[in-house]
């Protein structure tokens, strides 16, 4: 009987938690791939960091330097207030009014090729204490070679 127990503990039982990511190390002196780090999760990256690989802002990408062909880059990252979830259409317009107010390099190709992506607290995340919402740009097509920050901001990748 107890084998029985066990084995049906075994077999419906709670799986192990997984084990938290490790640091992903990044490169201070890159190569001419112009590599920083790569399969960067997507808790990892930096306000800055350009991305080559990009498939939504809670996939890994690898960091490059800027001047690296990429198709997209962290702009910024915010913190919303409050105890209460506002709810998701109104964590939806803030987050997308916070990432829009990023100011962005003047001289920046940025055009109607160039998507915003972000990732927002959902209601459950919002009660483990989530409050982050991670600003991109994307390219829908192609890459750069380029920051769309500021000289003084897009330094902070490295």
């Amino acid at each position: 009987m107890l084998i029985v127990i066990y084995g049906a503990d075994r077999f419906f039982g709670q799986e192990d938690a997984p084990e938290p990511v490790a640091e992903v190390t990044r490169n201070a002196s890159p190569g001419l791939d112009g590599i920083i780090a790569s399969d960067v999760p997507a808790d990892q990256f930096r306000d800055g960091d350009c991305l080559q690989g990009f498939t939504g802002p809670l996939e890994p990408s690898t960091v490059v330097t800027c001047e690296t062909a990429h198709n997209a880059q962290l702009i910024g990252t915010f913190t919303i207030e409050g105890d209460a979830f506002p709810g998701p259409e109104a964590i939806l317009a803030q987050s997308e009014e916070l990432c829009k107010s990023v100011p962005l390099d003047p001289t920046s190709p940025l055009d109607t090729g160039w998507s915003y992506h972000f990732s927002r607290p959902s209601e459950a995340t919002w009660q483990t204490g989530d409050r982050a919402v991670a600003c991109f740009l994307a390219l829908n097509e192609g890459t750069v070679r380029v920051s769309m920050l500021p000289a003084e901001t897009s330094a902070l990748n490295t």
